[in-house]
This record gives C-alpha cells, structure tokens and sequence, in this order.
C-alpha cells in the first residue's frame, strides 16, 4: 500500500511545478481602468461688439414742480376740502382760513368810501357853481381855485381808500387756499380747528410727470453728457428707465461734483418722489464679447471662461465691463470666432478632452 502512494505524490508534485511553470510563462494581465468619456459641452462662438464702459452714481427722483403752501392770513382753519393723495387742479380750494377780520376790514372800508364818494362829489359840486359865478364875474378866482384844490383833495382820499379796499378783499380772498398748479396733494399738515399763520405749512402738492432723476458727477465726466442727451437710470422696485439730461450746474458742489438732473417721464404714476437708483452713463467704449452670464466661472476675485480650441478646454482670465440679468460683457484674451464652453463648466479643467456641440445664443444675438 506504502509503494501506490509515494508515485501518487511524486505524480501531483510534478503536476504543481508543470502549472507554476505555464504561469509564470504566461502572467495573466492586470485590468486597466476605464477611461472616462470626455464630457460634452455646448459651446458659442464670439463675436465682438463694442461695449460701453458705464460709470454708475446714485440718482434720486425729485419733482420738477412743487411747492410747500402757506397761508397769505392769520387765523383759524375752519373748512378743509381735499385729502392727501389727491389730484388738484390749479385754482381749486384747498381750505379756508376763519375770515371774520378780513370781512370787517371789508365793510368797514366800504364804508369809509361811500362817505368819502358823497364828500368828493360835494366837493365837485361846490367848483362847478364857482366855476359858473367866476365866469359870469361874480366871485374872484381864487374862490375857483380854492374850490379846485378842496375838489382834488377829496378825489385823492376817495382814491386811495378805493386802493385800500382792493387790498382788503385780496387779503379776503386769500382766507381761500387754492393750489397753485396742477398736481397731487402729497402731504397736508394741517387739520380743522388748526391756527396758521405766514409761516405755518399747510400742503404740499407736486406735478408727477414728469420727474427729475439728480445725480452729481466728478468733474472729468462733464464732456461724457450733454442737455438733451438720453441716459438709463436703474429705479429700484421699478426697472431700467431712460432720462433726458435737462440740467448741469455751472459750478461744482460743496463735495466738488457737478449736479445733474435728467427728465424722467412718468406717465402712470409709478416713479415717486424721492425715490432712489442709479444713473448709468457712458464714460468709454472698448471691443469685447457678450455673452451669457452662465459661460463665466468665478473664482476669488477673478473671472474665467473655458475657450474649446482642438477639442480641448483652456482657462482664460477676462475682465468684466458690465452685467447685467441673462448677460455679461467681458474682454481679455480672445478674438472673434473663438469657441468658449457655456455647460457642464465645473466639470472641465485646464485641457481637458471635451466634445463640443455649437450653441446660439438667439435671445442676445443682435444685442
């Protein structure tokens, strides 16, 4: 029994080093990694336009016509006929002022008058019979003459107590606040019952439409606007407006900037006074590219966009001009017809393989 084994094993050994041999001839190869696909990405071709470099300041809007109304009188308002809010027409009223004072002056004065009218006209009388008697040579002129003077005397006092009645009833009037102009009455600060006096503030009205926008400017921007010239205004809550340049101060400000007021039409009555935004203007222009706001990578405090060029992605460094909702204008170190990545730009990196799919931007084509 002993002999069968021993040549089974010599028989297994050998079988163990004849396997060991034909591996160690032929090594089996390890696996190699699957290569990823290169990503695919849509990309625009640029086009240069010309950008403009925009210098943006602070703009707020301001009626062109208002005015604070206070009362010509003295005295206590006892009737009010408008509320805040309001449109007015020029000449309507607005409240009256207690005019019991005035009324008096009135009747009084008049009269004054009707006893100063009989006085001149016996006075008139009195020269006309002397005039007669001198010329029939009854008396001496200088009982016409006296008689002339006394006349005159009396027309003068008729005539300046008629003046002072006018000034009388004005003052009576003006017991009648009435607006100025056409307009809102925006604030009211007084109530019934209320004693105003010449510099007691009663209303506030304004036109609404149109509007000032009143911005100011370092002095090296004056030769970039001009009266008549059209600038946007950004209005906060509202939108892009444009403005029509109707003043520039001929002096600077106590800050040495030059104060700049643009015509806003506001034919809704959206804008408000006081409202505030930013004045856009135009101080250069540069050639660059536009392009979507989702083609930029930021990065810190750089900006980058992927240029496609041989299939593959390049990091470029531009600068931003402007931005604005959907858009950016860029320059740096591009030329027209070149090919930048506009998807999938966190998944590329400097010279990666990428397959490109060309891209048109129609909503910004002719911007």
């Amino acid at each position: 029994m002993k002999n069968k084994i021993i040549p089974i094993l010599i028989a297994i050994a050998i079988l163990a080093v004849g396997l060991f041999i034909v591996k160690s001839i032929n090594p089996k190869k390890p696996e190699q990694p699957k290569q990823k696909p290169a990503p695919v990405v849509k990309v625009l071709e640029l086009k240069s336009q010309e950008i403009p470099i925009i210098y943006t300041v602070n703009a707020t809007l301001q009626a062109k016509t208002s005015a604070t109304l206070k009362p010509q009188v003295n005295g206590r308002v006892i009737k009010l006929f408008i509320e805040e809010g309001q449109y007015v027409k020029a000449g309507q009223p607005l409240a009256i002022i207690q005019p019991e004072k005035e009324q008096y002056q009135v009747e009084s004065q008049t009269s004054v008058i009707e006893q100063l009218r009989a006085n001149y006209l016996n006075k008139k009388a009195i020269y006309e019979r002397r005039k007669q008697l001198f010329e029939k040579e009854l008396i001496a002129k200088e009982e016409v003459d006296n008689a002339k003077t006394d006349m005159e005397i009396a027309l003068n006092q008729l005539r300046s107590a008629e003046a002072t009645l006018k000034e009388y009833q004005r003052q009576k009037n003006e017991t009648v606040v009435k607006a100025p102009f056409d307009g809102i009455l925006d604030k009211r600060f007084i109530s019934i019952g209320d004693y105003v006096d010449s510099q007691t503030q009663m209303f506030y009205i304004l036109k609404p439409n149109p509007l000032w926008a009143v911005f100011s400017l370092p002095q090296q921007y004056i030769k970039n606007i001009k009266i008549g010239g059209l600038i946007d205004i950004d209005i906060d809550g509202v939108g892009k407006v444009k403005g029509k340049i109707d003043y520039i101060s001929s002096s600077l400000d106590q800050n040495n900037l030059i104060v700049v007021k643009a015509l806003v039409e506001n034919p809704d009555n959206k804008l408000k006074e006081n409202m505030y935004g930013k004045a856009n203007i135009a101080i250069d222009v540069k050639k660059g590219f536009r392009i979507p706001e989702q083609a930029l990578l930021l990065a810190g405090n750089e900006s980058f966009v992927y240029k496609i060029q041989d299939g593959k992605a390049f990091k470029v460094k531009v600068d931003v001009i402007n931005q604005s909702f959907g858009y950016v204008d860029i320059v740096g170190d591009l030329k027209e017809g070149d090919k930048i990545a506009i998807t999938n730009l966190m998944m590329l990196k400097d010279g990666m393989p990428v397959k490109a799919i060309n891209w048109r931007w129609k909503k910004w084509k002719n911007s």
